[in-house]
């Protein structure tokens, strides 16, 4: 259906429009770099864009339901799929203000028992970015079960203001959130670093309108 409308649009006059998939574990934050550029340079184009799972958005590409994916991708992508950008993510420790003084990171034993004792908001441990978090936080000795499961940092993060809980958030969903100004960074020897992607389907004649939004990408 989606290869059919494109072809369309390629030979009429009719508004393109780019349909674009971003998965659910991916912030607020990061769209301006997605989509700022191209509507100045692109004001011929409109967009639809679906807020998804990283599986959700792989099975509409490969459908042609979308034109372009943005997500943390599985151990091993669909040969069908191929990647336009990549870009490392980088995360930090979030607590509320009101509560950093509890908080002692001399030493790895101080920062365990710290942990222990908090209620943790994490991302879905279903989702990729989730599962690769939850990994990297056992090795750092973080046998953490967490109070509450989410799937959306933006929340996260309003949470955390809120005094609920601490987190490990991307560092990009803490610069357009309205309540950062209850959070406090804290510091954590180790980082936990996801990478991020652009996908569309390989192998899929490409139409002008969609190669310069590609181009335009800011990651």
């Amino acid at each position: 259906r989606l290869a059919l409308h494109a072809e369309r649009l390629q030979f009429t006059d009719a508004k393109k429009q780019i349909a674009v998939g971003v998965s659910r574990s991916i912030g607020l934050a990061y769209l301006p770099g997605f989509f700022h550029a191209n509507l100045r340079r692109l004001p011929q184009v409109s967009y639809r864009v679906a807020y998804q799972s990283s599986a959700s958005i792989l099975h509409d590409l490969e459908a042609n339901q979308l034109d372009l994916g943005v997500l943390c991708p599985p151990a091993r992508l669909p040969q069908t799929v191929r990647i336009t950008h990549r870009f490392d993510d980088d995360f930090a420790l979030i607590a509320p203000a009101s509560g950093v003084e509890a908080f002692d990171g001399t030493s790895r034993k101080s920062r365990r028992k710290w942990a222990e004792q908090q209620n943790w908001l994490l991302i879905d441990e279903a989702s990729n970015t989730g599962h690769r978090l939850r990994s990297w936080m056992k090795k750092a000795g973080l046998e953490i079960e967490p109070g509450m499961q989410l799937d959306s940092f933006d929340l996260i993060v309003n949470l955390v203001a809120l005094g609920m809980g601490v987190s490990f958030v991307p560092l990009r969903a803490l610069r357009l959130n309205g309540r950062k100004r209850g959070v406090v960074q804290l510091p954590w020897p180790d980082r936990f670093r996801r990478e991020l992607v652009v996908v569309m389907r390989r192998n899929r004649k490409i139409p002008q309108h969609l190669a310069q939004f590609v181009d335009n990408v800011l990651f």
